[in-house]
């Protein structure tokens, strides 16, 4: 029933600000008018009105609301089956069911596997910012590419729809030329939702917003001096100086406002540090007093070194007093810092913040080559991929929040400022930023990230509570190579939380051989593993594709499809053919929708409806890859999971792979009191299963956070790769950008199973071996034994005595260049003792001629090198300061290069 409603000014701008990043300030800017005192809408439902609810999309409101329309600007639409726009690959024009509504009853569907859509005649009066809208089908969580006049690409997940008849709507902002503009669509290499249309229309955005000087102002003349080993601290009049020699603290106790500086040149300014308490945002720089005294320095001696820690206290009659902490290391380019806000009755927050910037030219390199700022995924769920972004920009940076850890950097000189969180007790940190003019001019680095399109969270971060609220640790470092850094940080966080250690009976090596999935998938079964089982006895095992005689025979999800009695024979025929056997397991999902089943291994105490995570209104929380979170905290989860784990103990199982860790991170109320946030519960979660395992299992993880690391041996690099030459391009991203959590924070990192058969060509395959022998590494195996071309594939490729060599040292290699943006990089470097390791990739279906500065892969100083290809065993002599040659379709290069 339709209804007519008047809305006030505040009432709208609430709507508005849900609906269509819009508040008041928008409102007006788009206007160039104050928001009326009242507009009568005509919506459908009050109670969807009351709930917020996402189906009150602007057509509704704007439909017959003159002021309104005048408020937003016009709309523009472009259907996807215009005949303008181009379509490649193999995206098409499909009928939509009637249900589902699509405008004209035609969609853009099958956007997959290298398509696109481009709209090829958006036409605007003015160049300027506008607000797409996207109205798209997608059951599942997909990725989509989006090109604008062949700009810098953006990438980004819309949420899930309902199912493949329901249209849902996602907004960005763009900029588009006066005249007409192409805006691109693709599938990034993977899966795309399908596309029904998109509006344009005038956003409020106005532009940058540099903010102030960022000067913290005269700290005076030094008053006192003390020492402490290698770190200075000099009082002054106004403020203090913390310095290692190589970088110096400075803070202003008048202003209380904080600059870094690194070998005499300040790389930041205009520092300070929040707390949100109630609905408020409380800055230290709103306090009266900012103080700090020399008898408050602290001896410090822990897994990052020697030094002190620093207190500045702020205070101000009526507000919880608000310590602002750093942490200074002897010879160490990297401090550390917090915050705790402490007050006598107990507070409450969900956001702290101990680093905060809103000025402008606020991080300055002093290089600017080519700056970039690198967007870190929370997981590895959903295809995810980091990017290295320009830092010169403003638009959707609300879509762009780096979880955990960002470098700040010029690609060209590869200097940078690397940021990022080193506790994960407690809290999701995001890292949000904005920047114009080769500086960035915004930077919040926060404890309380949340994001249905990184994080999965459909509530905001859980809040802590107490008379004592402590923020993450931040590692703040500077780096004349960005890639030093990002080492440097994955070291500062293993000082924190050392990786997992092997138990007395696990091998410590590179784990080598297969996995069941990209094999066999939902069609496992007892005699397909015994074929594998032998195929490997017979061929592999023998014949250099082992680690120290060790091979792993991994049963995947489906395992449960085998029953009882050949699970076990399935084990003990593994052992017998001199292999380990692998099992799997998803922890913390529920994939069915009974909410009365009764969980296993309860004893029938606990139905799944008993441990599936609510929110705090006890709703069920939805689904998310679709299975429900089930509560790490409860006890029918922790008892589903011993008896189980038991069992595969029991049974001999080496090697367990678990997957969906994400869903123990989930906001949401846990039955655990104590446990007021995601990461808390995760941690609870992920003890407990290395509680149950005692150090029995190597352990895997595969869908998981990046942080907190220290429940597996290696982790899953990127999402599930199937073979082909663009998921390897989507792994090696992973790897261009993450390559510096191997060896740090996980022993070994994991660019999932080689499905040799599904390459495309031999080169393909090959490439697909390439990439797995250099990330890390988990070197395992995932075809189908039973078919010729894969028999071919795998006695060609994993019988190469020189790249299994290669892969069991299990070294991920670093990214030559680092501004690919959402792509991966084509070259890679490991050095190693005197020998330096070069892998370079053709991406393409053509052949390529390739060139690689030695002097730029950090190979220099040398007149002369010997070059052997590891996959030919070719060997020559090479001078000169580059090396060139062509690589096939889809091949891919491994060197040895030794001076």
């Amino acid at each position: 029933m339709k209804r007519t409603r008047k809305f006030t000014a505040i009432s709208l701008a609430f709507l508005l600000a849900f609906l269509s990043f819009g508040d008041l300030t928008k409102v007006r800017a788009e206007s160039g008018n104050e928001i009326p005192n009242e507009i009568e809408i005509a919506v459908d439902s009050e109670q969807a009105l009351a709930k917020g609810d996402e189906s009150l999309d602007l057509a509704q409101l704007r439909n017959g609301n003159a002021a309104l329309n005048n408020m937003l600007g016009p709309v523009q639409t472009y259907e996807g089956q215009a005949p303008g726009n181009t379509l490649t690959g193999n995206a098409g024009v499909h009928t939509c069911n009637a249900i589902a509504g699509c405008s004209g009853g035609k969609k853009i569907g099958n956007l997959w596997g290298g398509s696109s859509l481009t709209f090829n005649n958006v036409n605007v009066a003015t160049a300027g910012v506008y607000v797409l809208k996207l109205f798209y089908i997608s059951e599942d969580s997909r990725a989509l590419k989006l090109t604008v006049n062949n700009g810098e690409p953006d990438l980004f997940t819309p949420p899930t729809t309902a199912n493949w008849d329901t249209i849902g709507t996602f907004e960005l902002e763009i900029e588009l030329n006066a005249g007409n503009n192409a805006i691109k669509f693709d599938d990034n290499g993977g899966w795309s939702p399908d596309i029904d249309k998109i509006e344009i229309r005038p956003s409020s955005n106005p532009g940058p917003n540099p903010g102030n000087n960022g000067a913290i102002g005269n700290i005076g003349p030094v008053v006192n001096t003390q020492q402490f080993g290698s770190v200075t601290v000099n009082k002054h009049s106004n403020g203090v100086a913390i310095s290692n020699g190589t970088y110096t603290v400075t803070y202003n106790t008048n202003t209380g406002l904080s600059a870094y500086d690194w070998n005499g040149s300040r790389i930041a300014t205009g520092v300070y540090s929040t707390v949100k308490l109630g609905t408020s945002v409380l800055a230290n720089t709103d306090y009266t007093h900012h103080n700090f005294s020399m008898s408050s320095i602290e001896s410090v001696n822990d897994g990052h070194g020697t030094g002190i820690k620093v207190v500045i206290e702020n205070t101000k009659n009526g507000l919880p007093t608000m310590k602002q902490i750093y942490q200074v290391y002897e010879n160490l380019p990297y401090f550390v810092a917090s915050q705790e806000v402490q007050s006598s009755s107990a507070i409450e927050t969900n956001n702290m913040a101990p680093i905060v910037i809103n000025a402008a030219g606020g991080v300055d390199l002093g290089s600017y080559g080519d700056n970039r700022v690198l967007i870190t995924p929370f997981d590895n769920d959903m295809w995810s991929r980091y990017q290295a972004r320009s830092m010169n920009t403003y638009l959707n940076n609300h879509r762009y929040i780096s979880s955990e850890v960002t470098a700040i950097y010029d690609n060209s000189s590869r200097k940078g400022l690397v940021v990022g969180s080193i506790t994960h007790d407690t809290w999701k940190t995001g890292i949000s930023w904005g920047g114009s003019n080769n500086r960035l001019n915004q930077l919040n680095v926060f404890g309380g990230f949340t994001s249905v399109e990184q994080t999965h969270d459909t509530i905001a971060h859980g809040a802590i509570s107490g008379t004592t609220l402590k923020s993450p640790q931040i590692f703040v470092g500077y780096y004349d190579d960005y890639r030093d850094g990002m080492e440097g940080y994955g070291r500062a966080n293993a000082a924190v939380a050392p990786p997992l250690a092997f138990g007395p009976d696990i091998p410590q090596g590179v784990p080598f051989g297969w996995n069941s999935w990209g094999a066999y998938a939902h069609e496992l079964s007892f005699d397909k593993v015994v074929d594998v089982s032998n195929y490997f006895k017979d061929y592999l095992q023998d014949n250099s594709f082992n680690n120290n005689g060790n091979v792993y025979i991994n049963l995947d999800s489906y395992w449960d499809w085998l029953s009882p009695q050949e699970l076990e024979d399935v084990a003990d025929i593994i052992r017998d053919n001199g292999q380990k056997p692998g099992i799997y397991d998803g922890p913390f999902v529920y994939w069915g929708d009974n909410m009365q089943q009764t969980v296993e291994g309860t004893n029938g105490q606990y139905t799944f409806g008993d441990i599936v995570l609510r929110d705090y209104s006890g709703n069920i929380l939805p689904k998310v890859d679709g299975a429900y979170a089930l509560d790490p905290t409860h006890p029918g989860t922790k008892m589903r999971t011993q008896a189980l784990y038991n069992r595969f103990l029991s049974l001999g199982f080496e090697y367990i792979k678990i997957d969906f860790l994400s869903h123990a991170s989930f906001e949401g109320k846990h039955y655990d009191p104590n446990v007021k946030t995601g990461i808390q519960a995760y941690n609870q979660g992920l003890a407990f299963i290395n509680q149950v395992l005692d150090g029995k299992m190597f352990i895997s993880a595969s869908i998981a956070p990046l942080l907190p690391s220290q429940y597996a041996h290696a982790r899953r690099i990127s999402c599930d790769i199937y073979g082909s030459l663009d998921s390897t391009e989507y792994q090696l991203n992973n790897l261009t950008y993450g390559w510096w959590q191997n060896g740090t924070i996980y022993h070994y990192t994991d660019p999932d199973y080689m499905t040799l058969e599904k390459g495309g060509s031999l080169n393909g395959a090959q490439s697909r071996v390439t990439a797995a022998a250099i990330s890390g590494t988990v070197f395992l195996n995932s075809d189908n034994v039973s078919k010729p071309i894969a028999q071919q594939y795998m006695q060609t490729l994993l019988t190469n005595p020189r790249i299994s060599e290669l892969a069991a040292k299990g070294k991920a290699f670093r990214p030559i260049e680092g501004n690919t943006g959402t792509a991966s990089t084509d070259q890679f470097i490991l050095k190693d003792g005197n020998d330096y390791y070069l892998a370079v990739f053709n991406f393409t279906h053509s052949p390529v001629t390739k060139t690689v500065s030695l002097a730029r892969a950090g190979i220099s100083g040398a007149s002369s090198y010997t070059v052997q290809d590891l996959w030919t065993n070719a060997t020559t002599q090479h001078s000169g300061g580059q090396l060139s040659f062509q690589l096939d379709a889809a091949q891919s290069k491994l060197l040895k290069i030794t001076p």
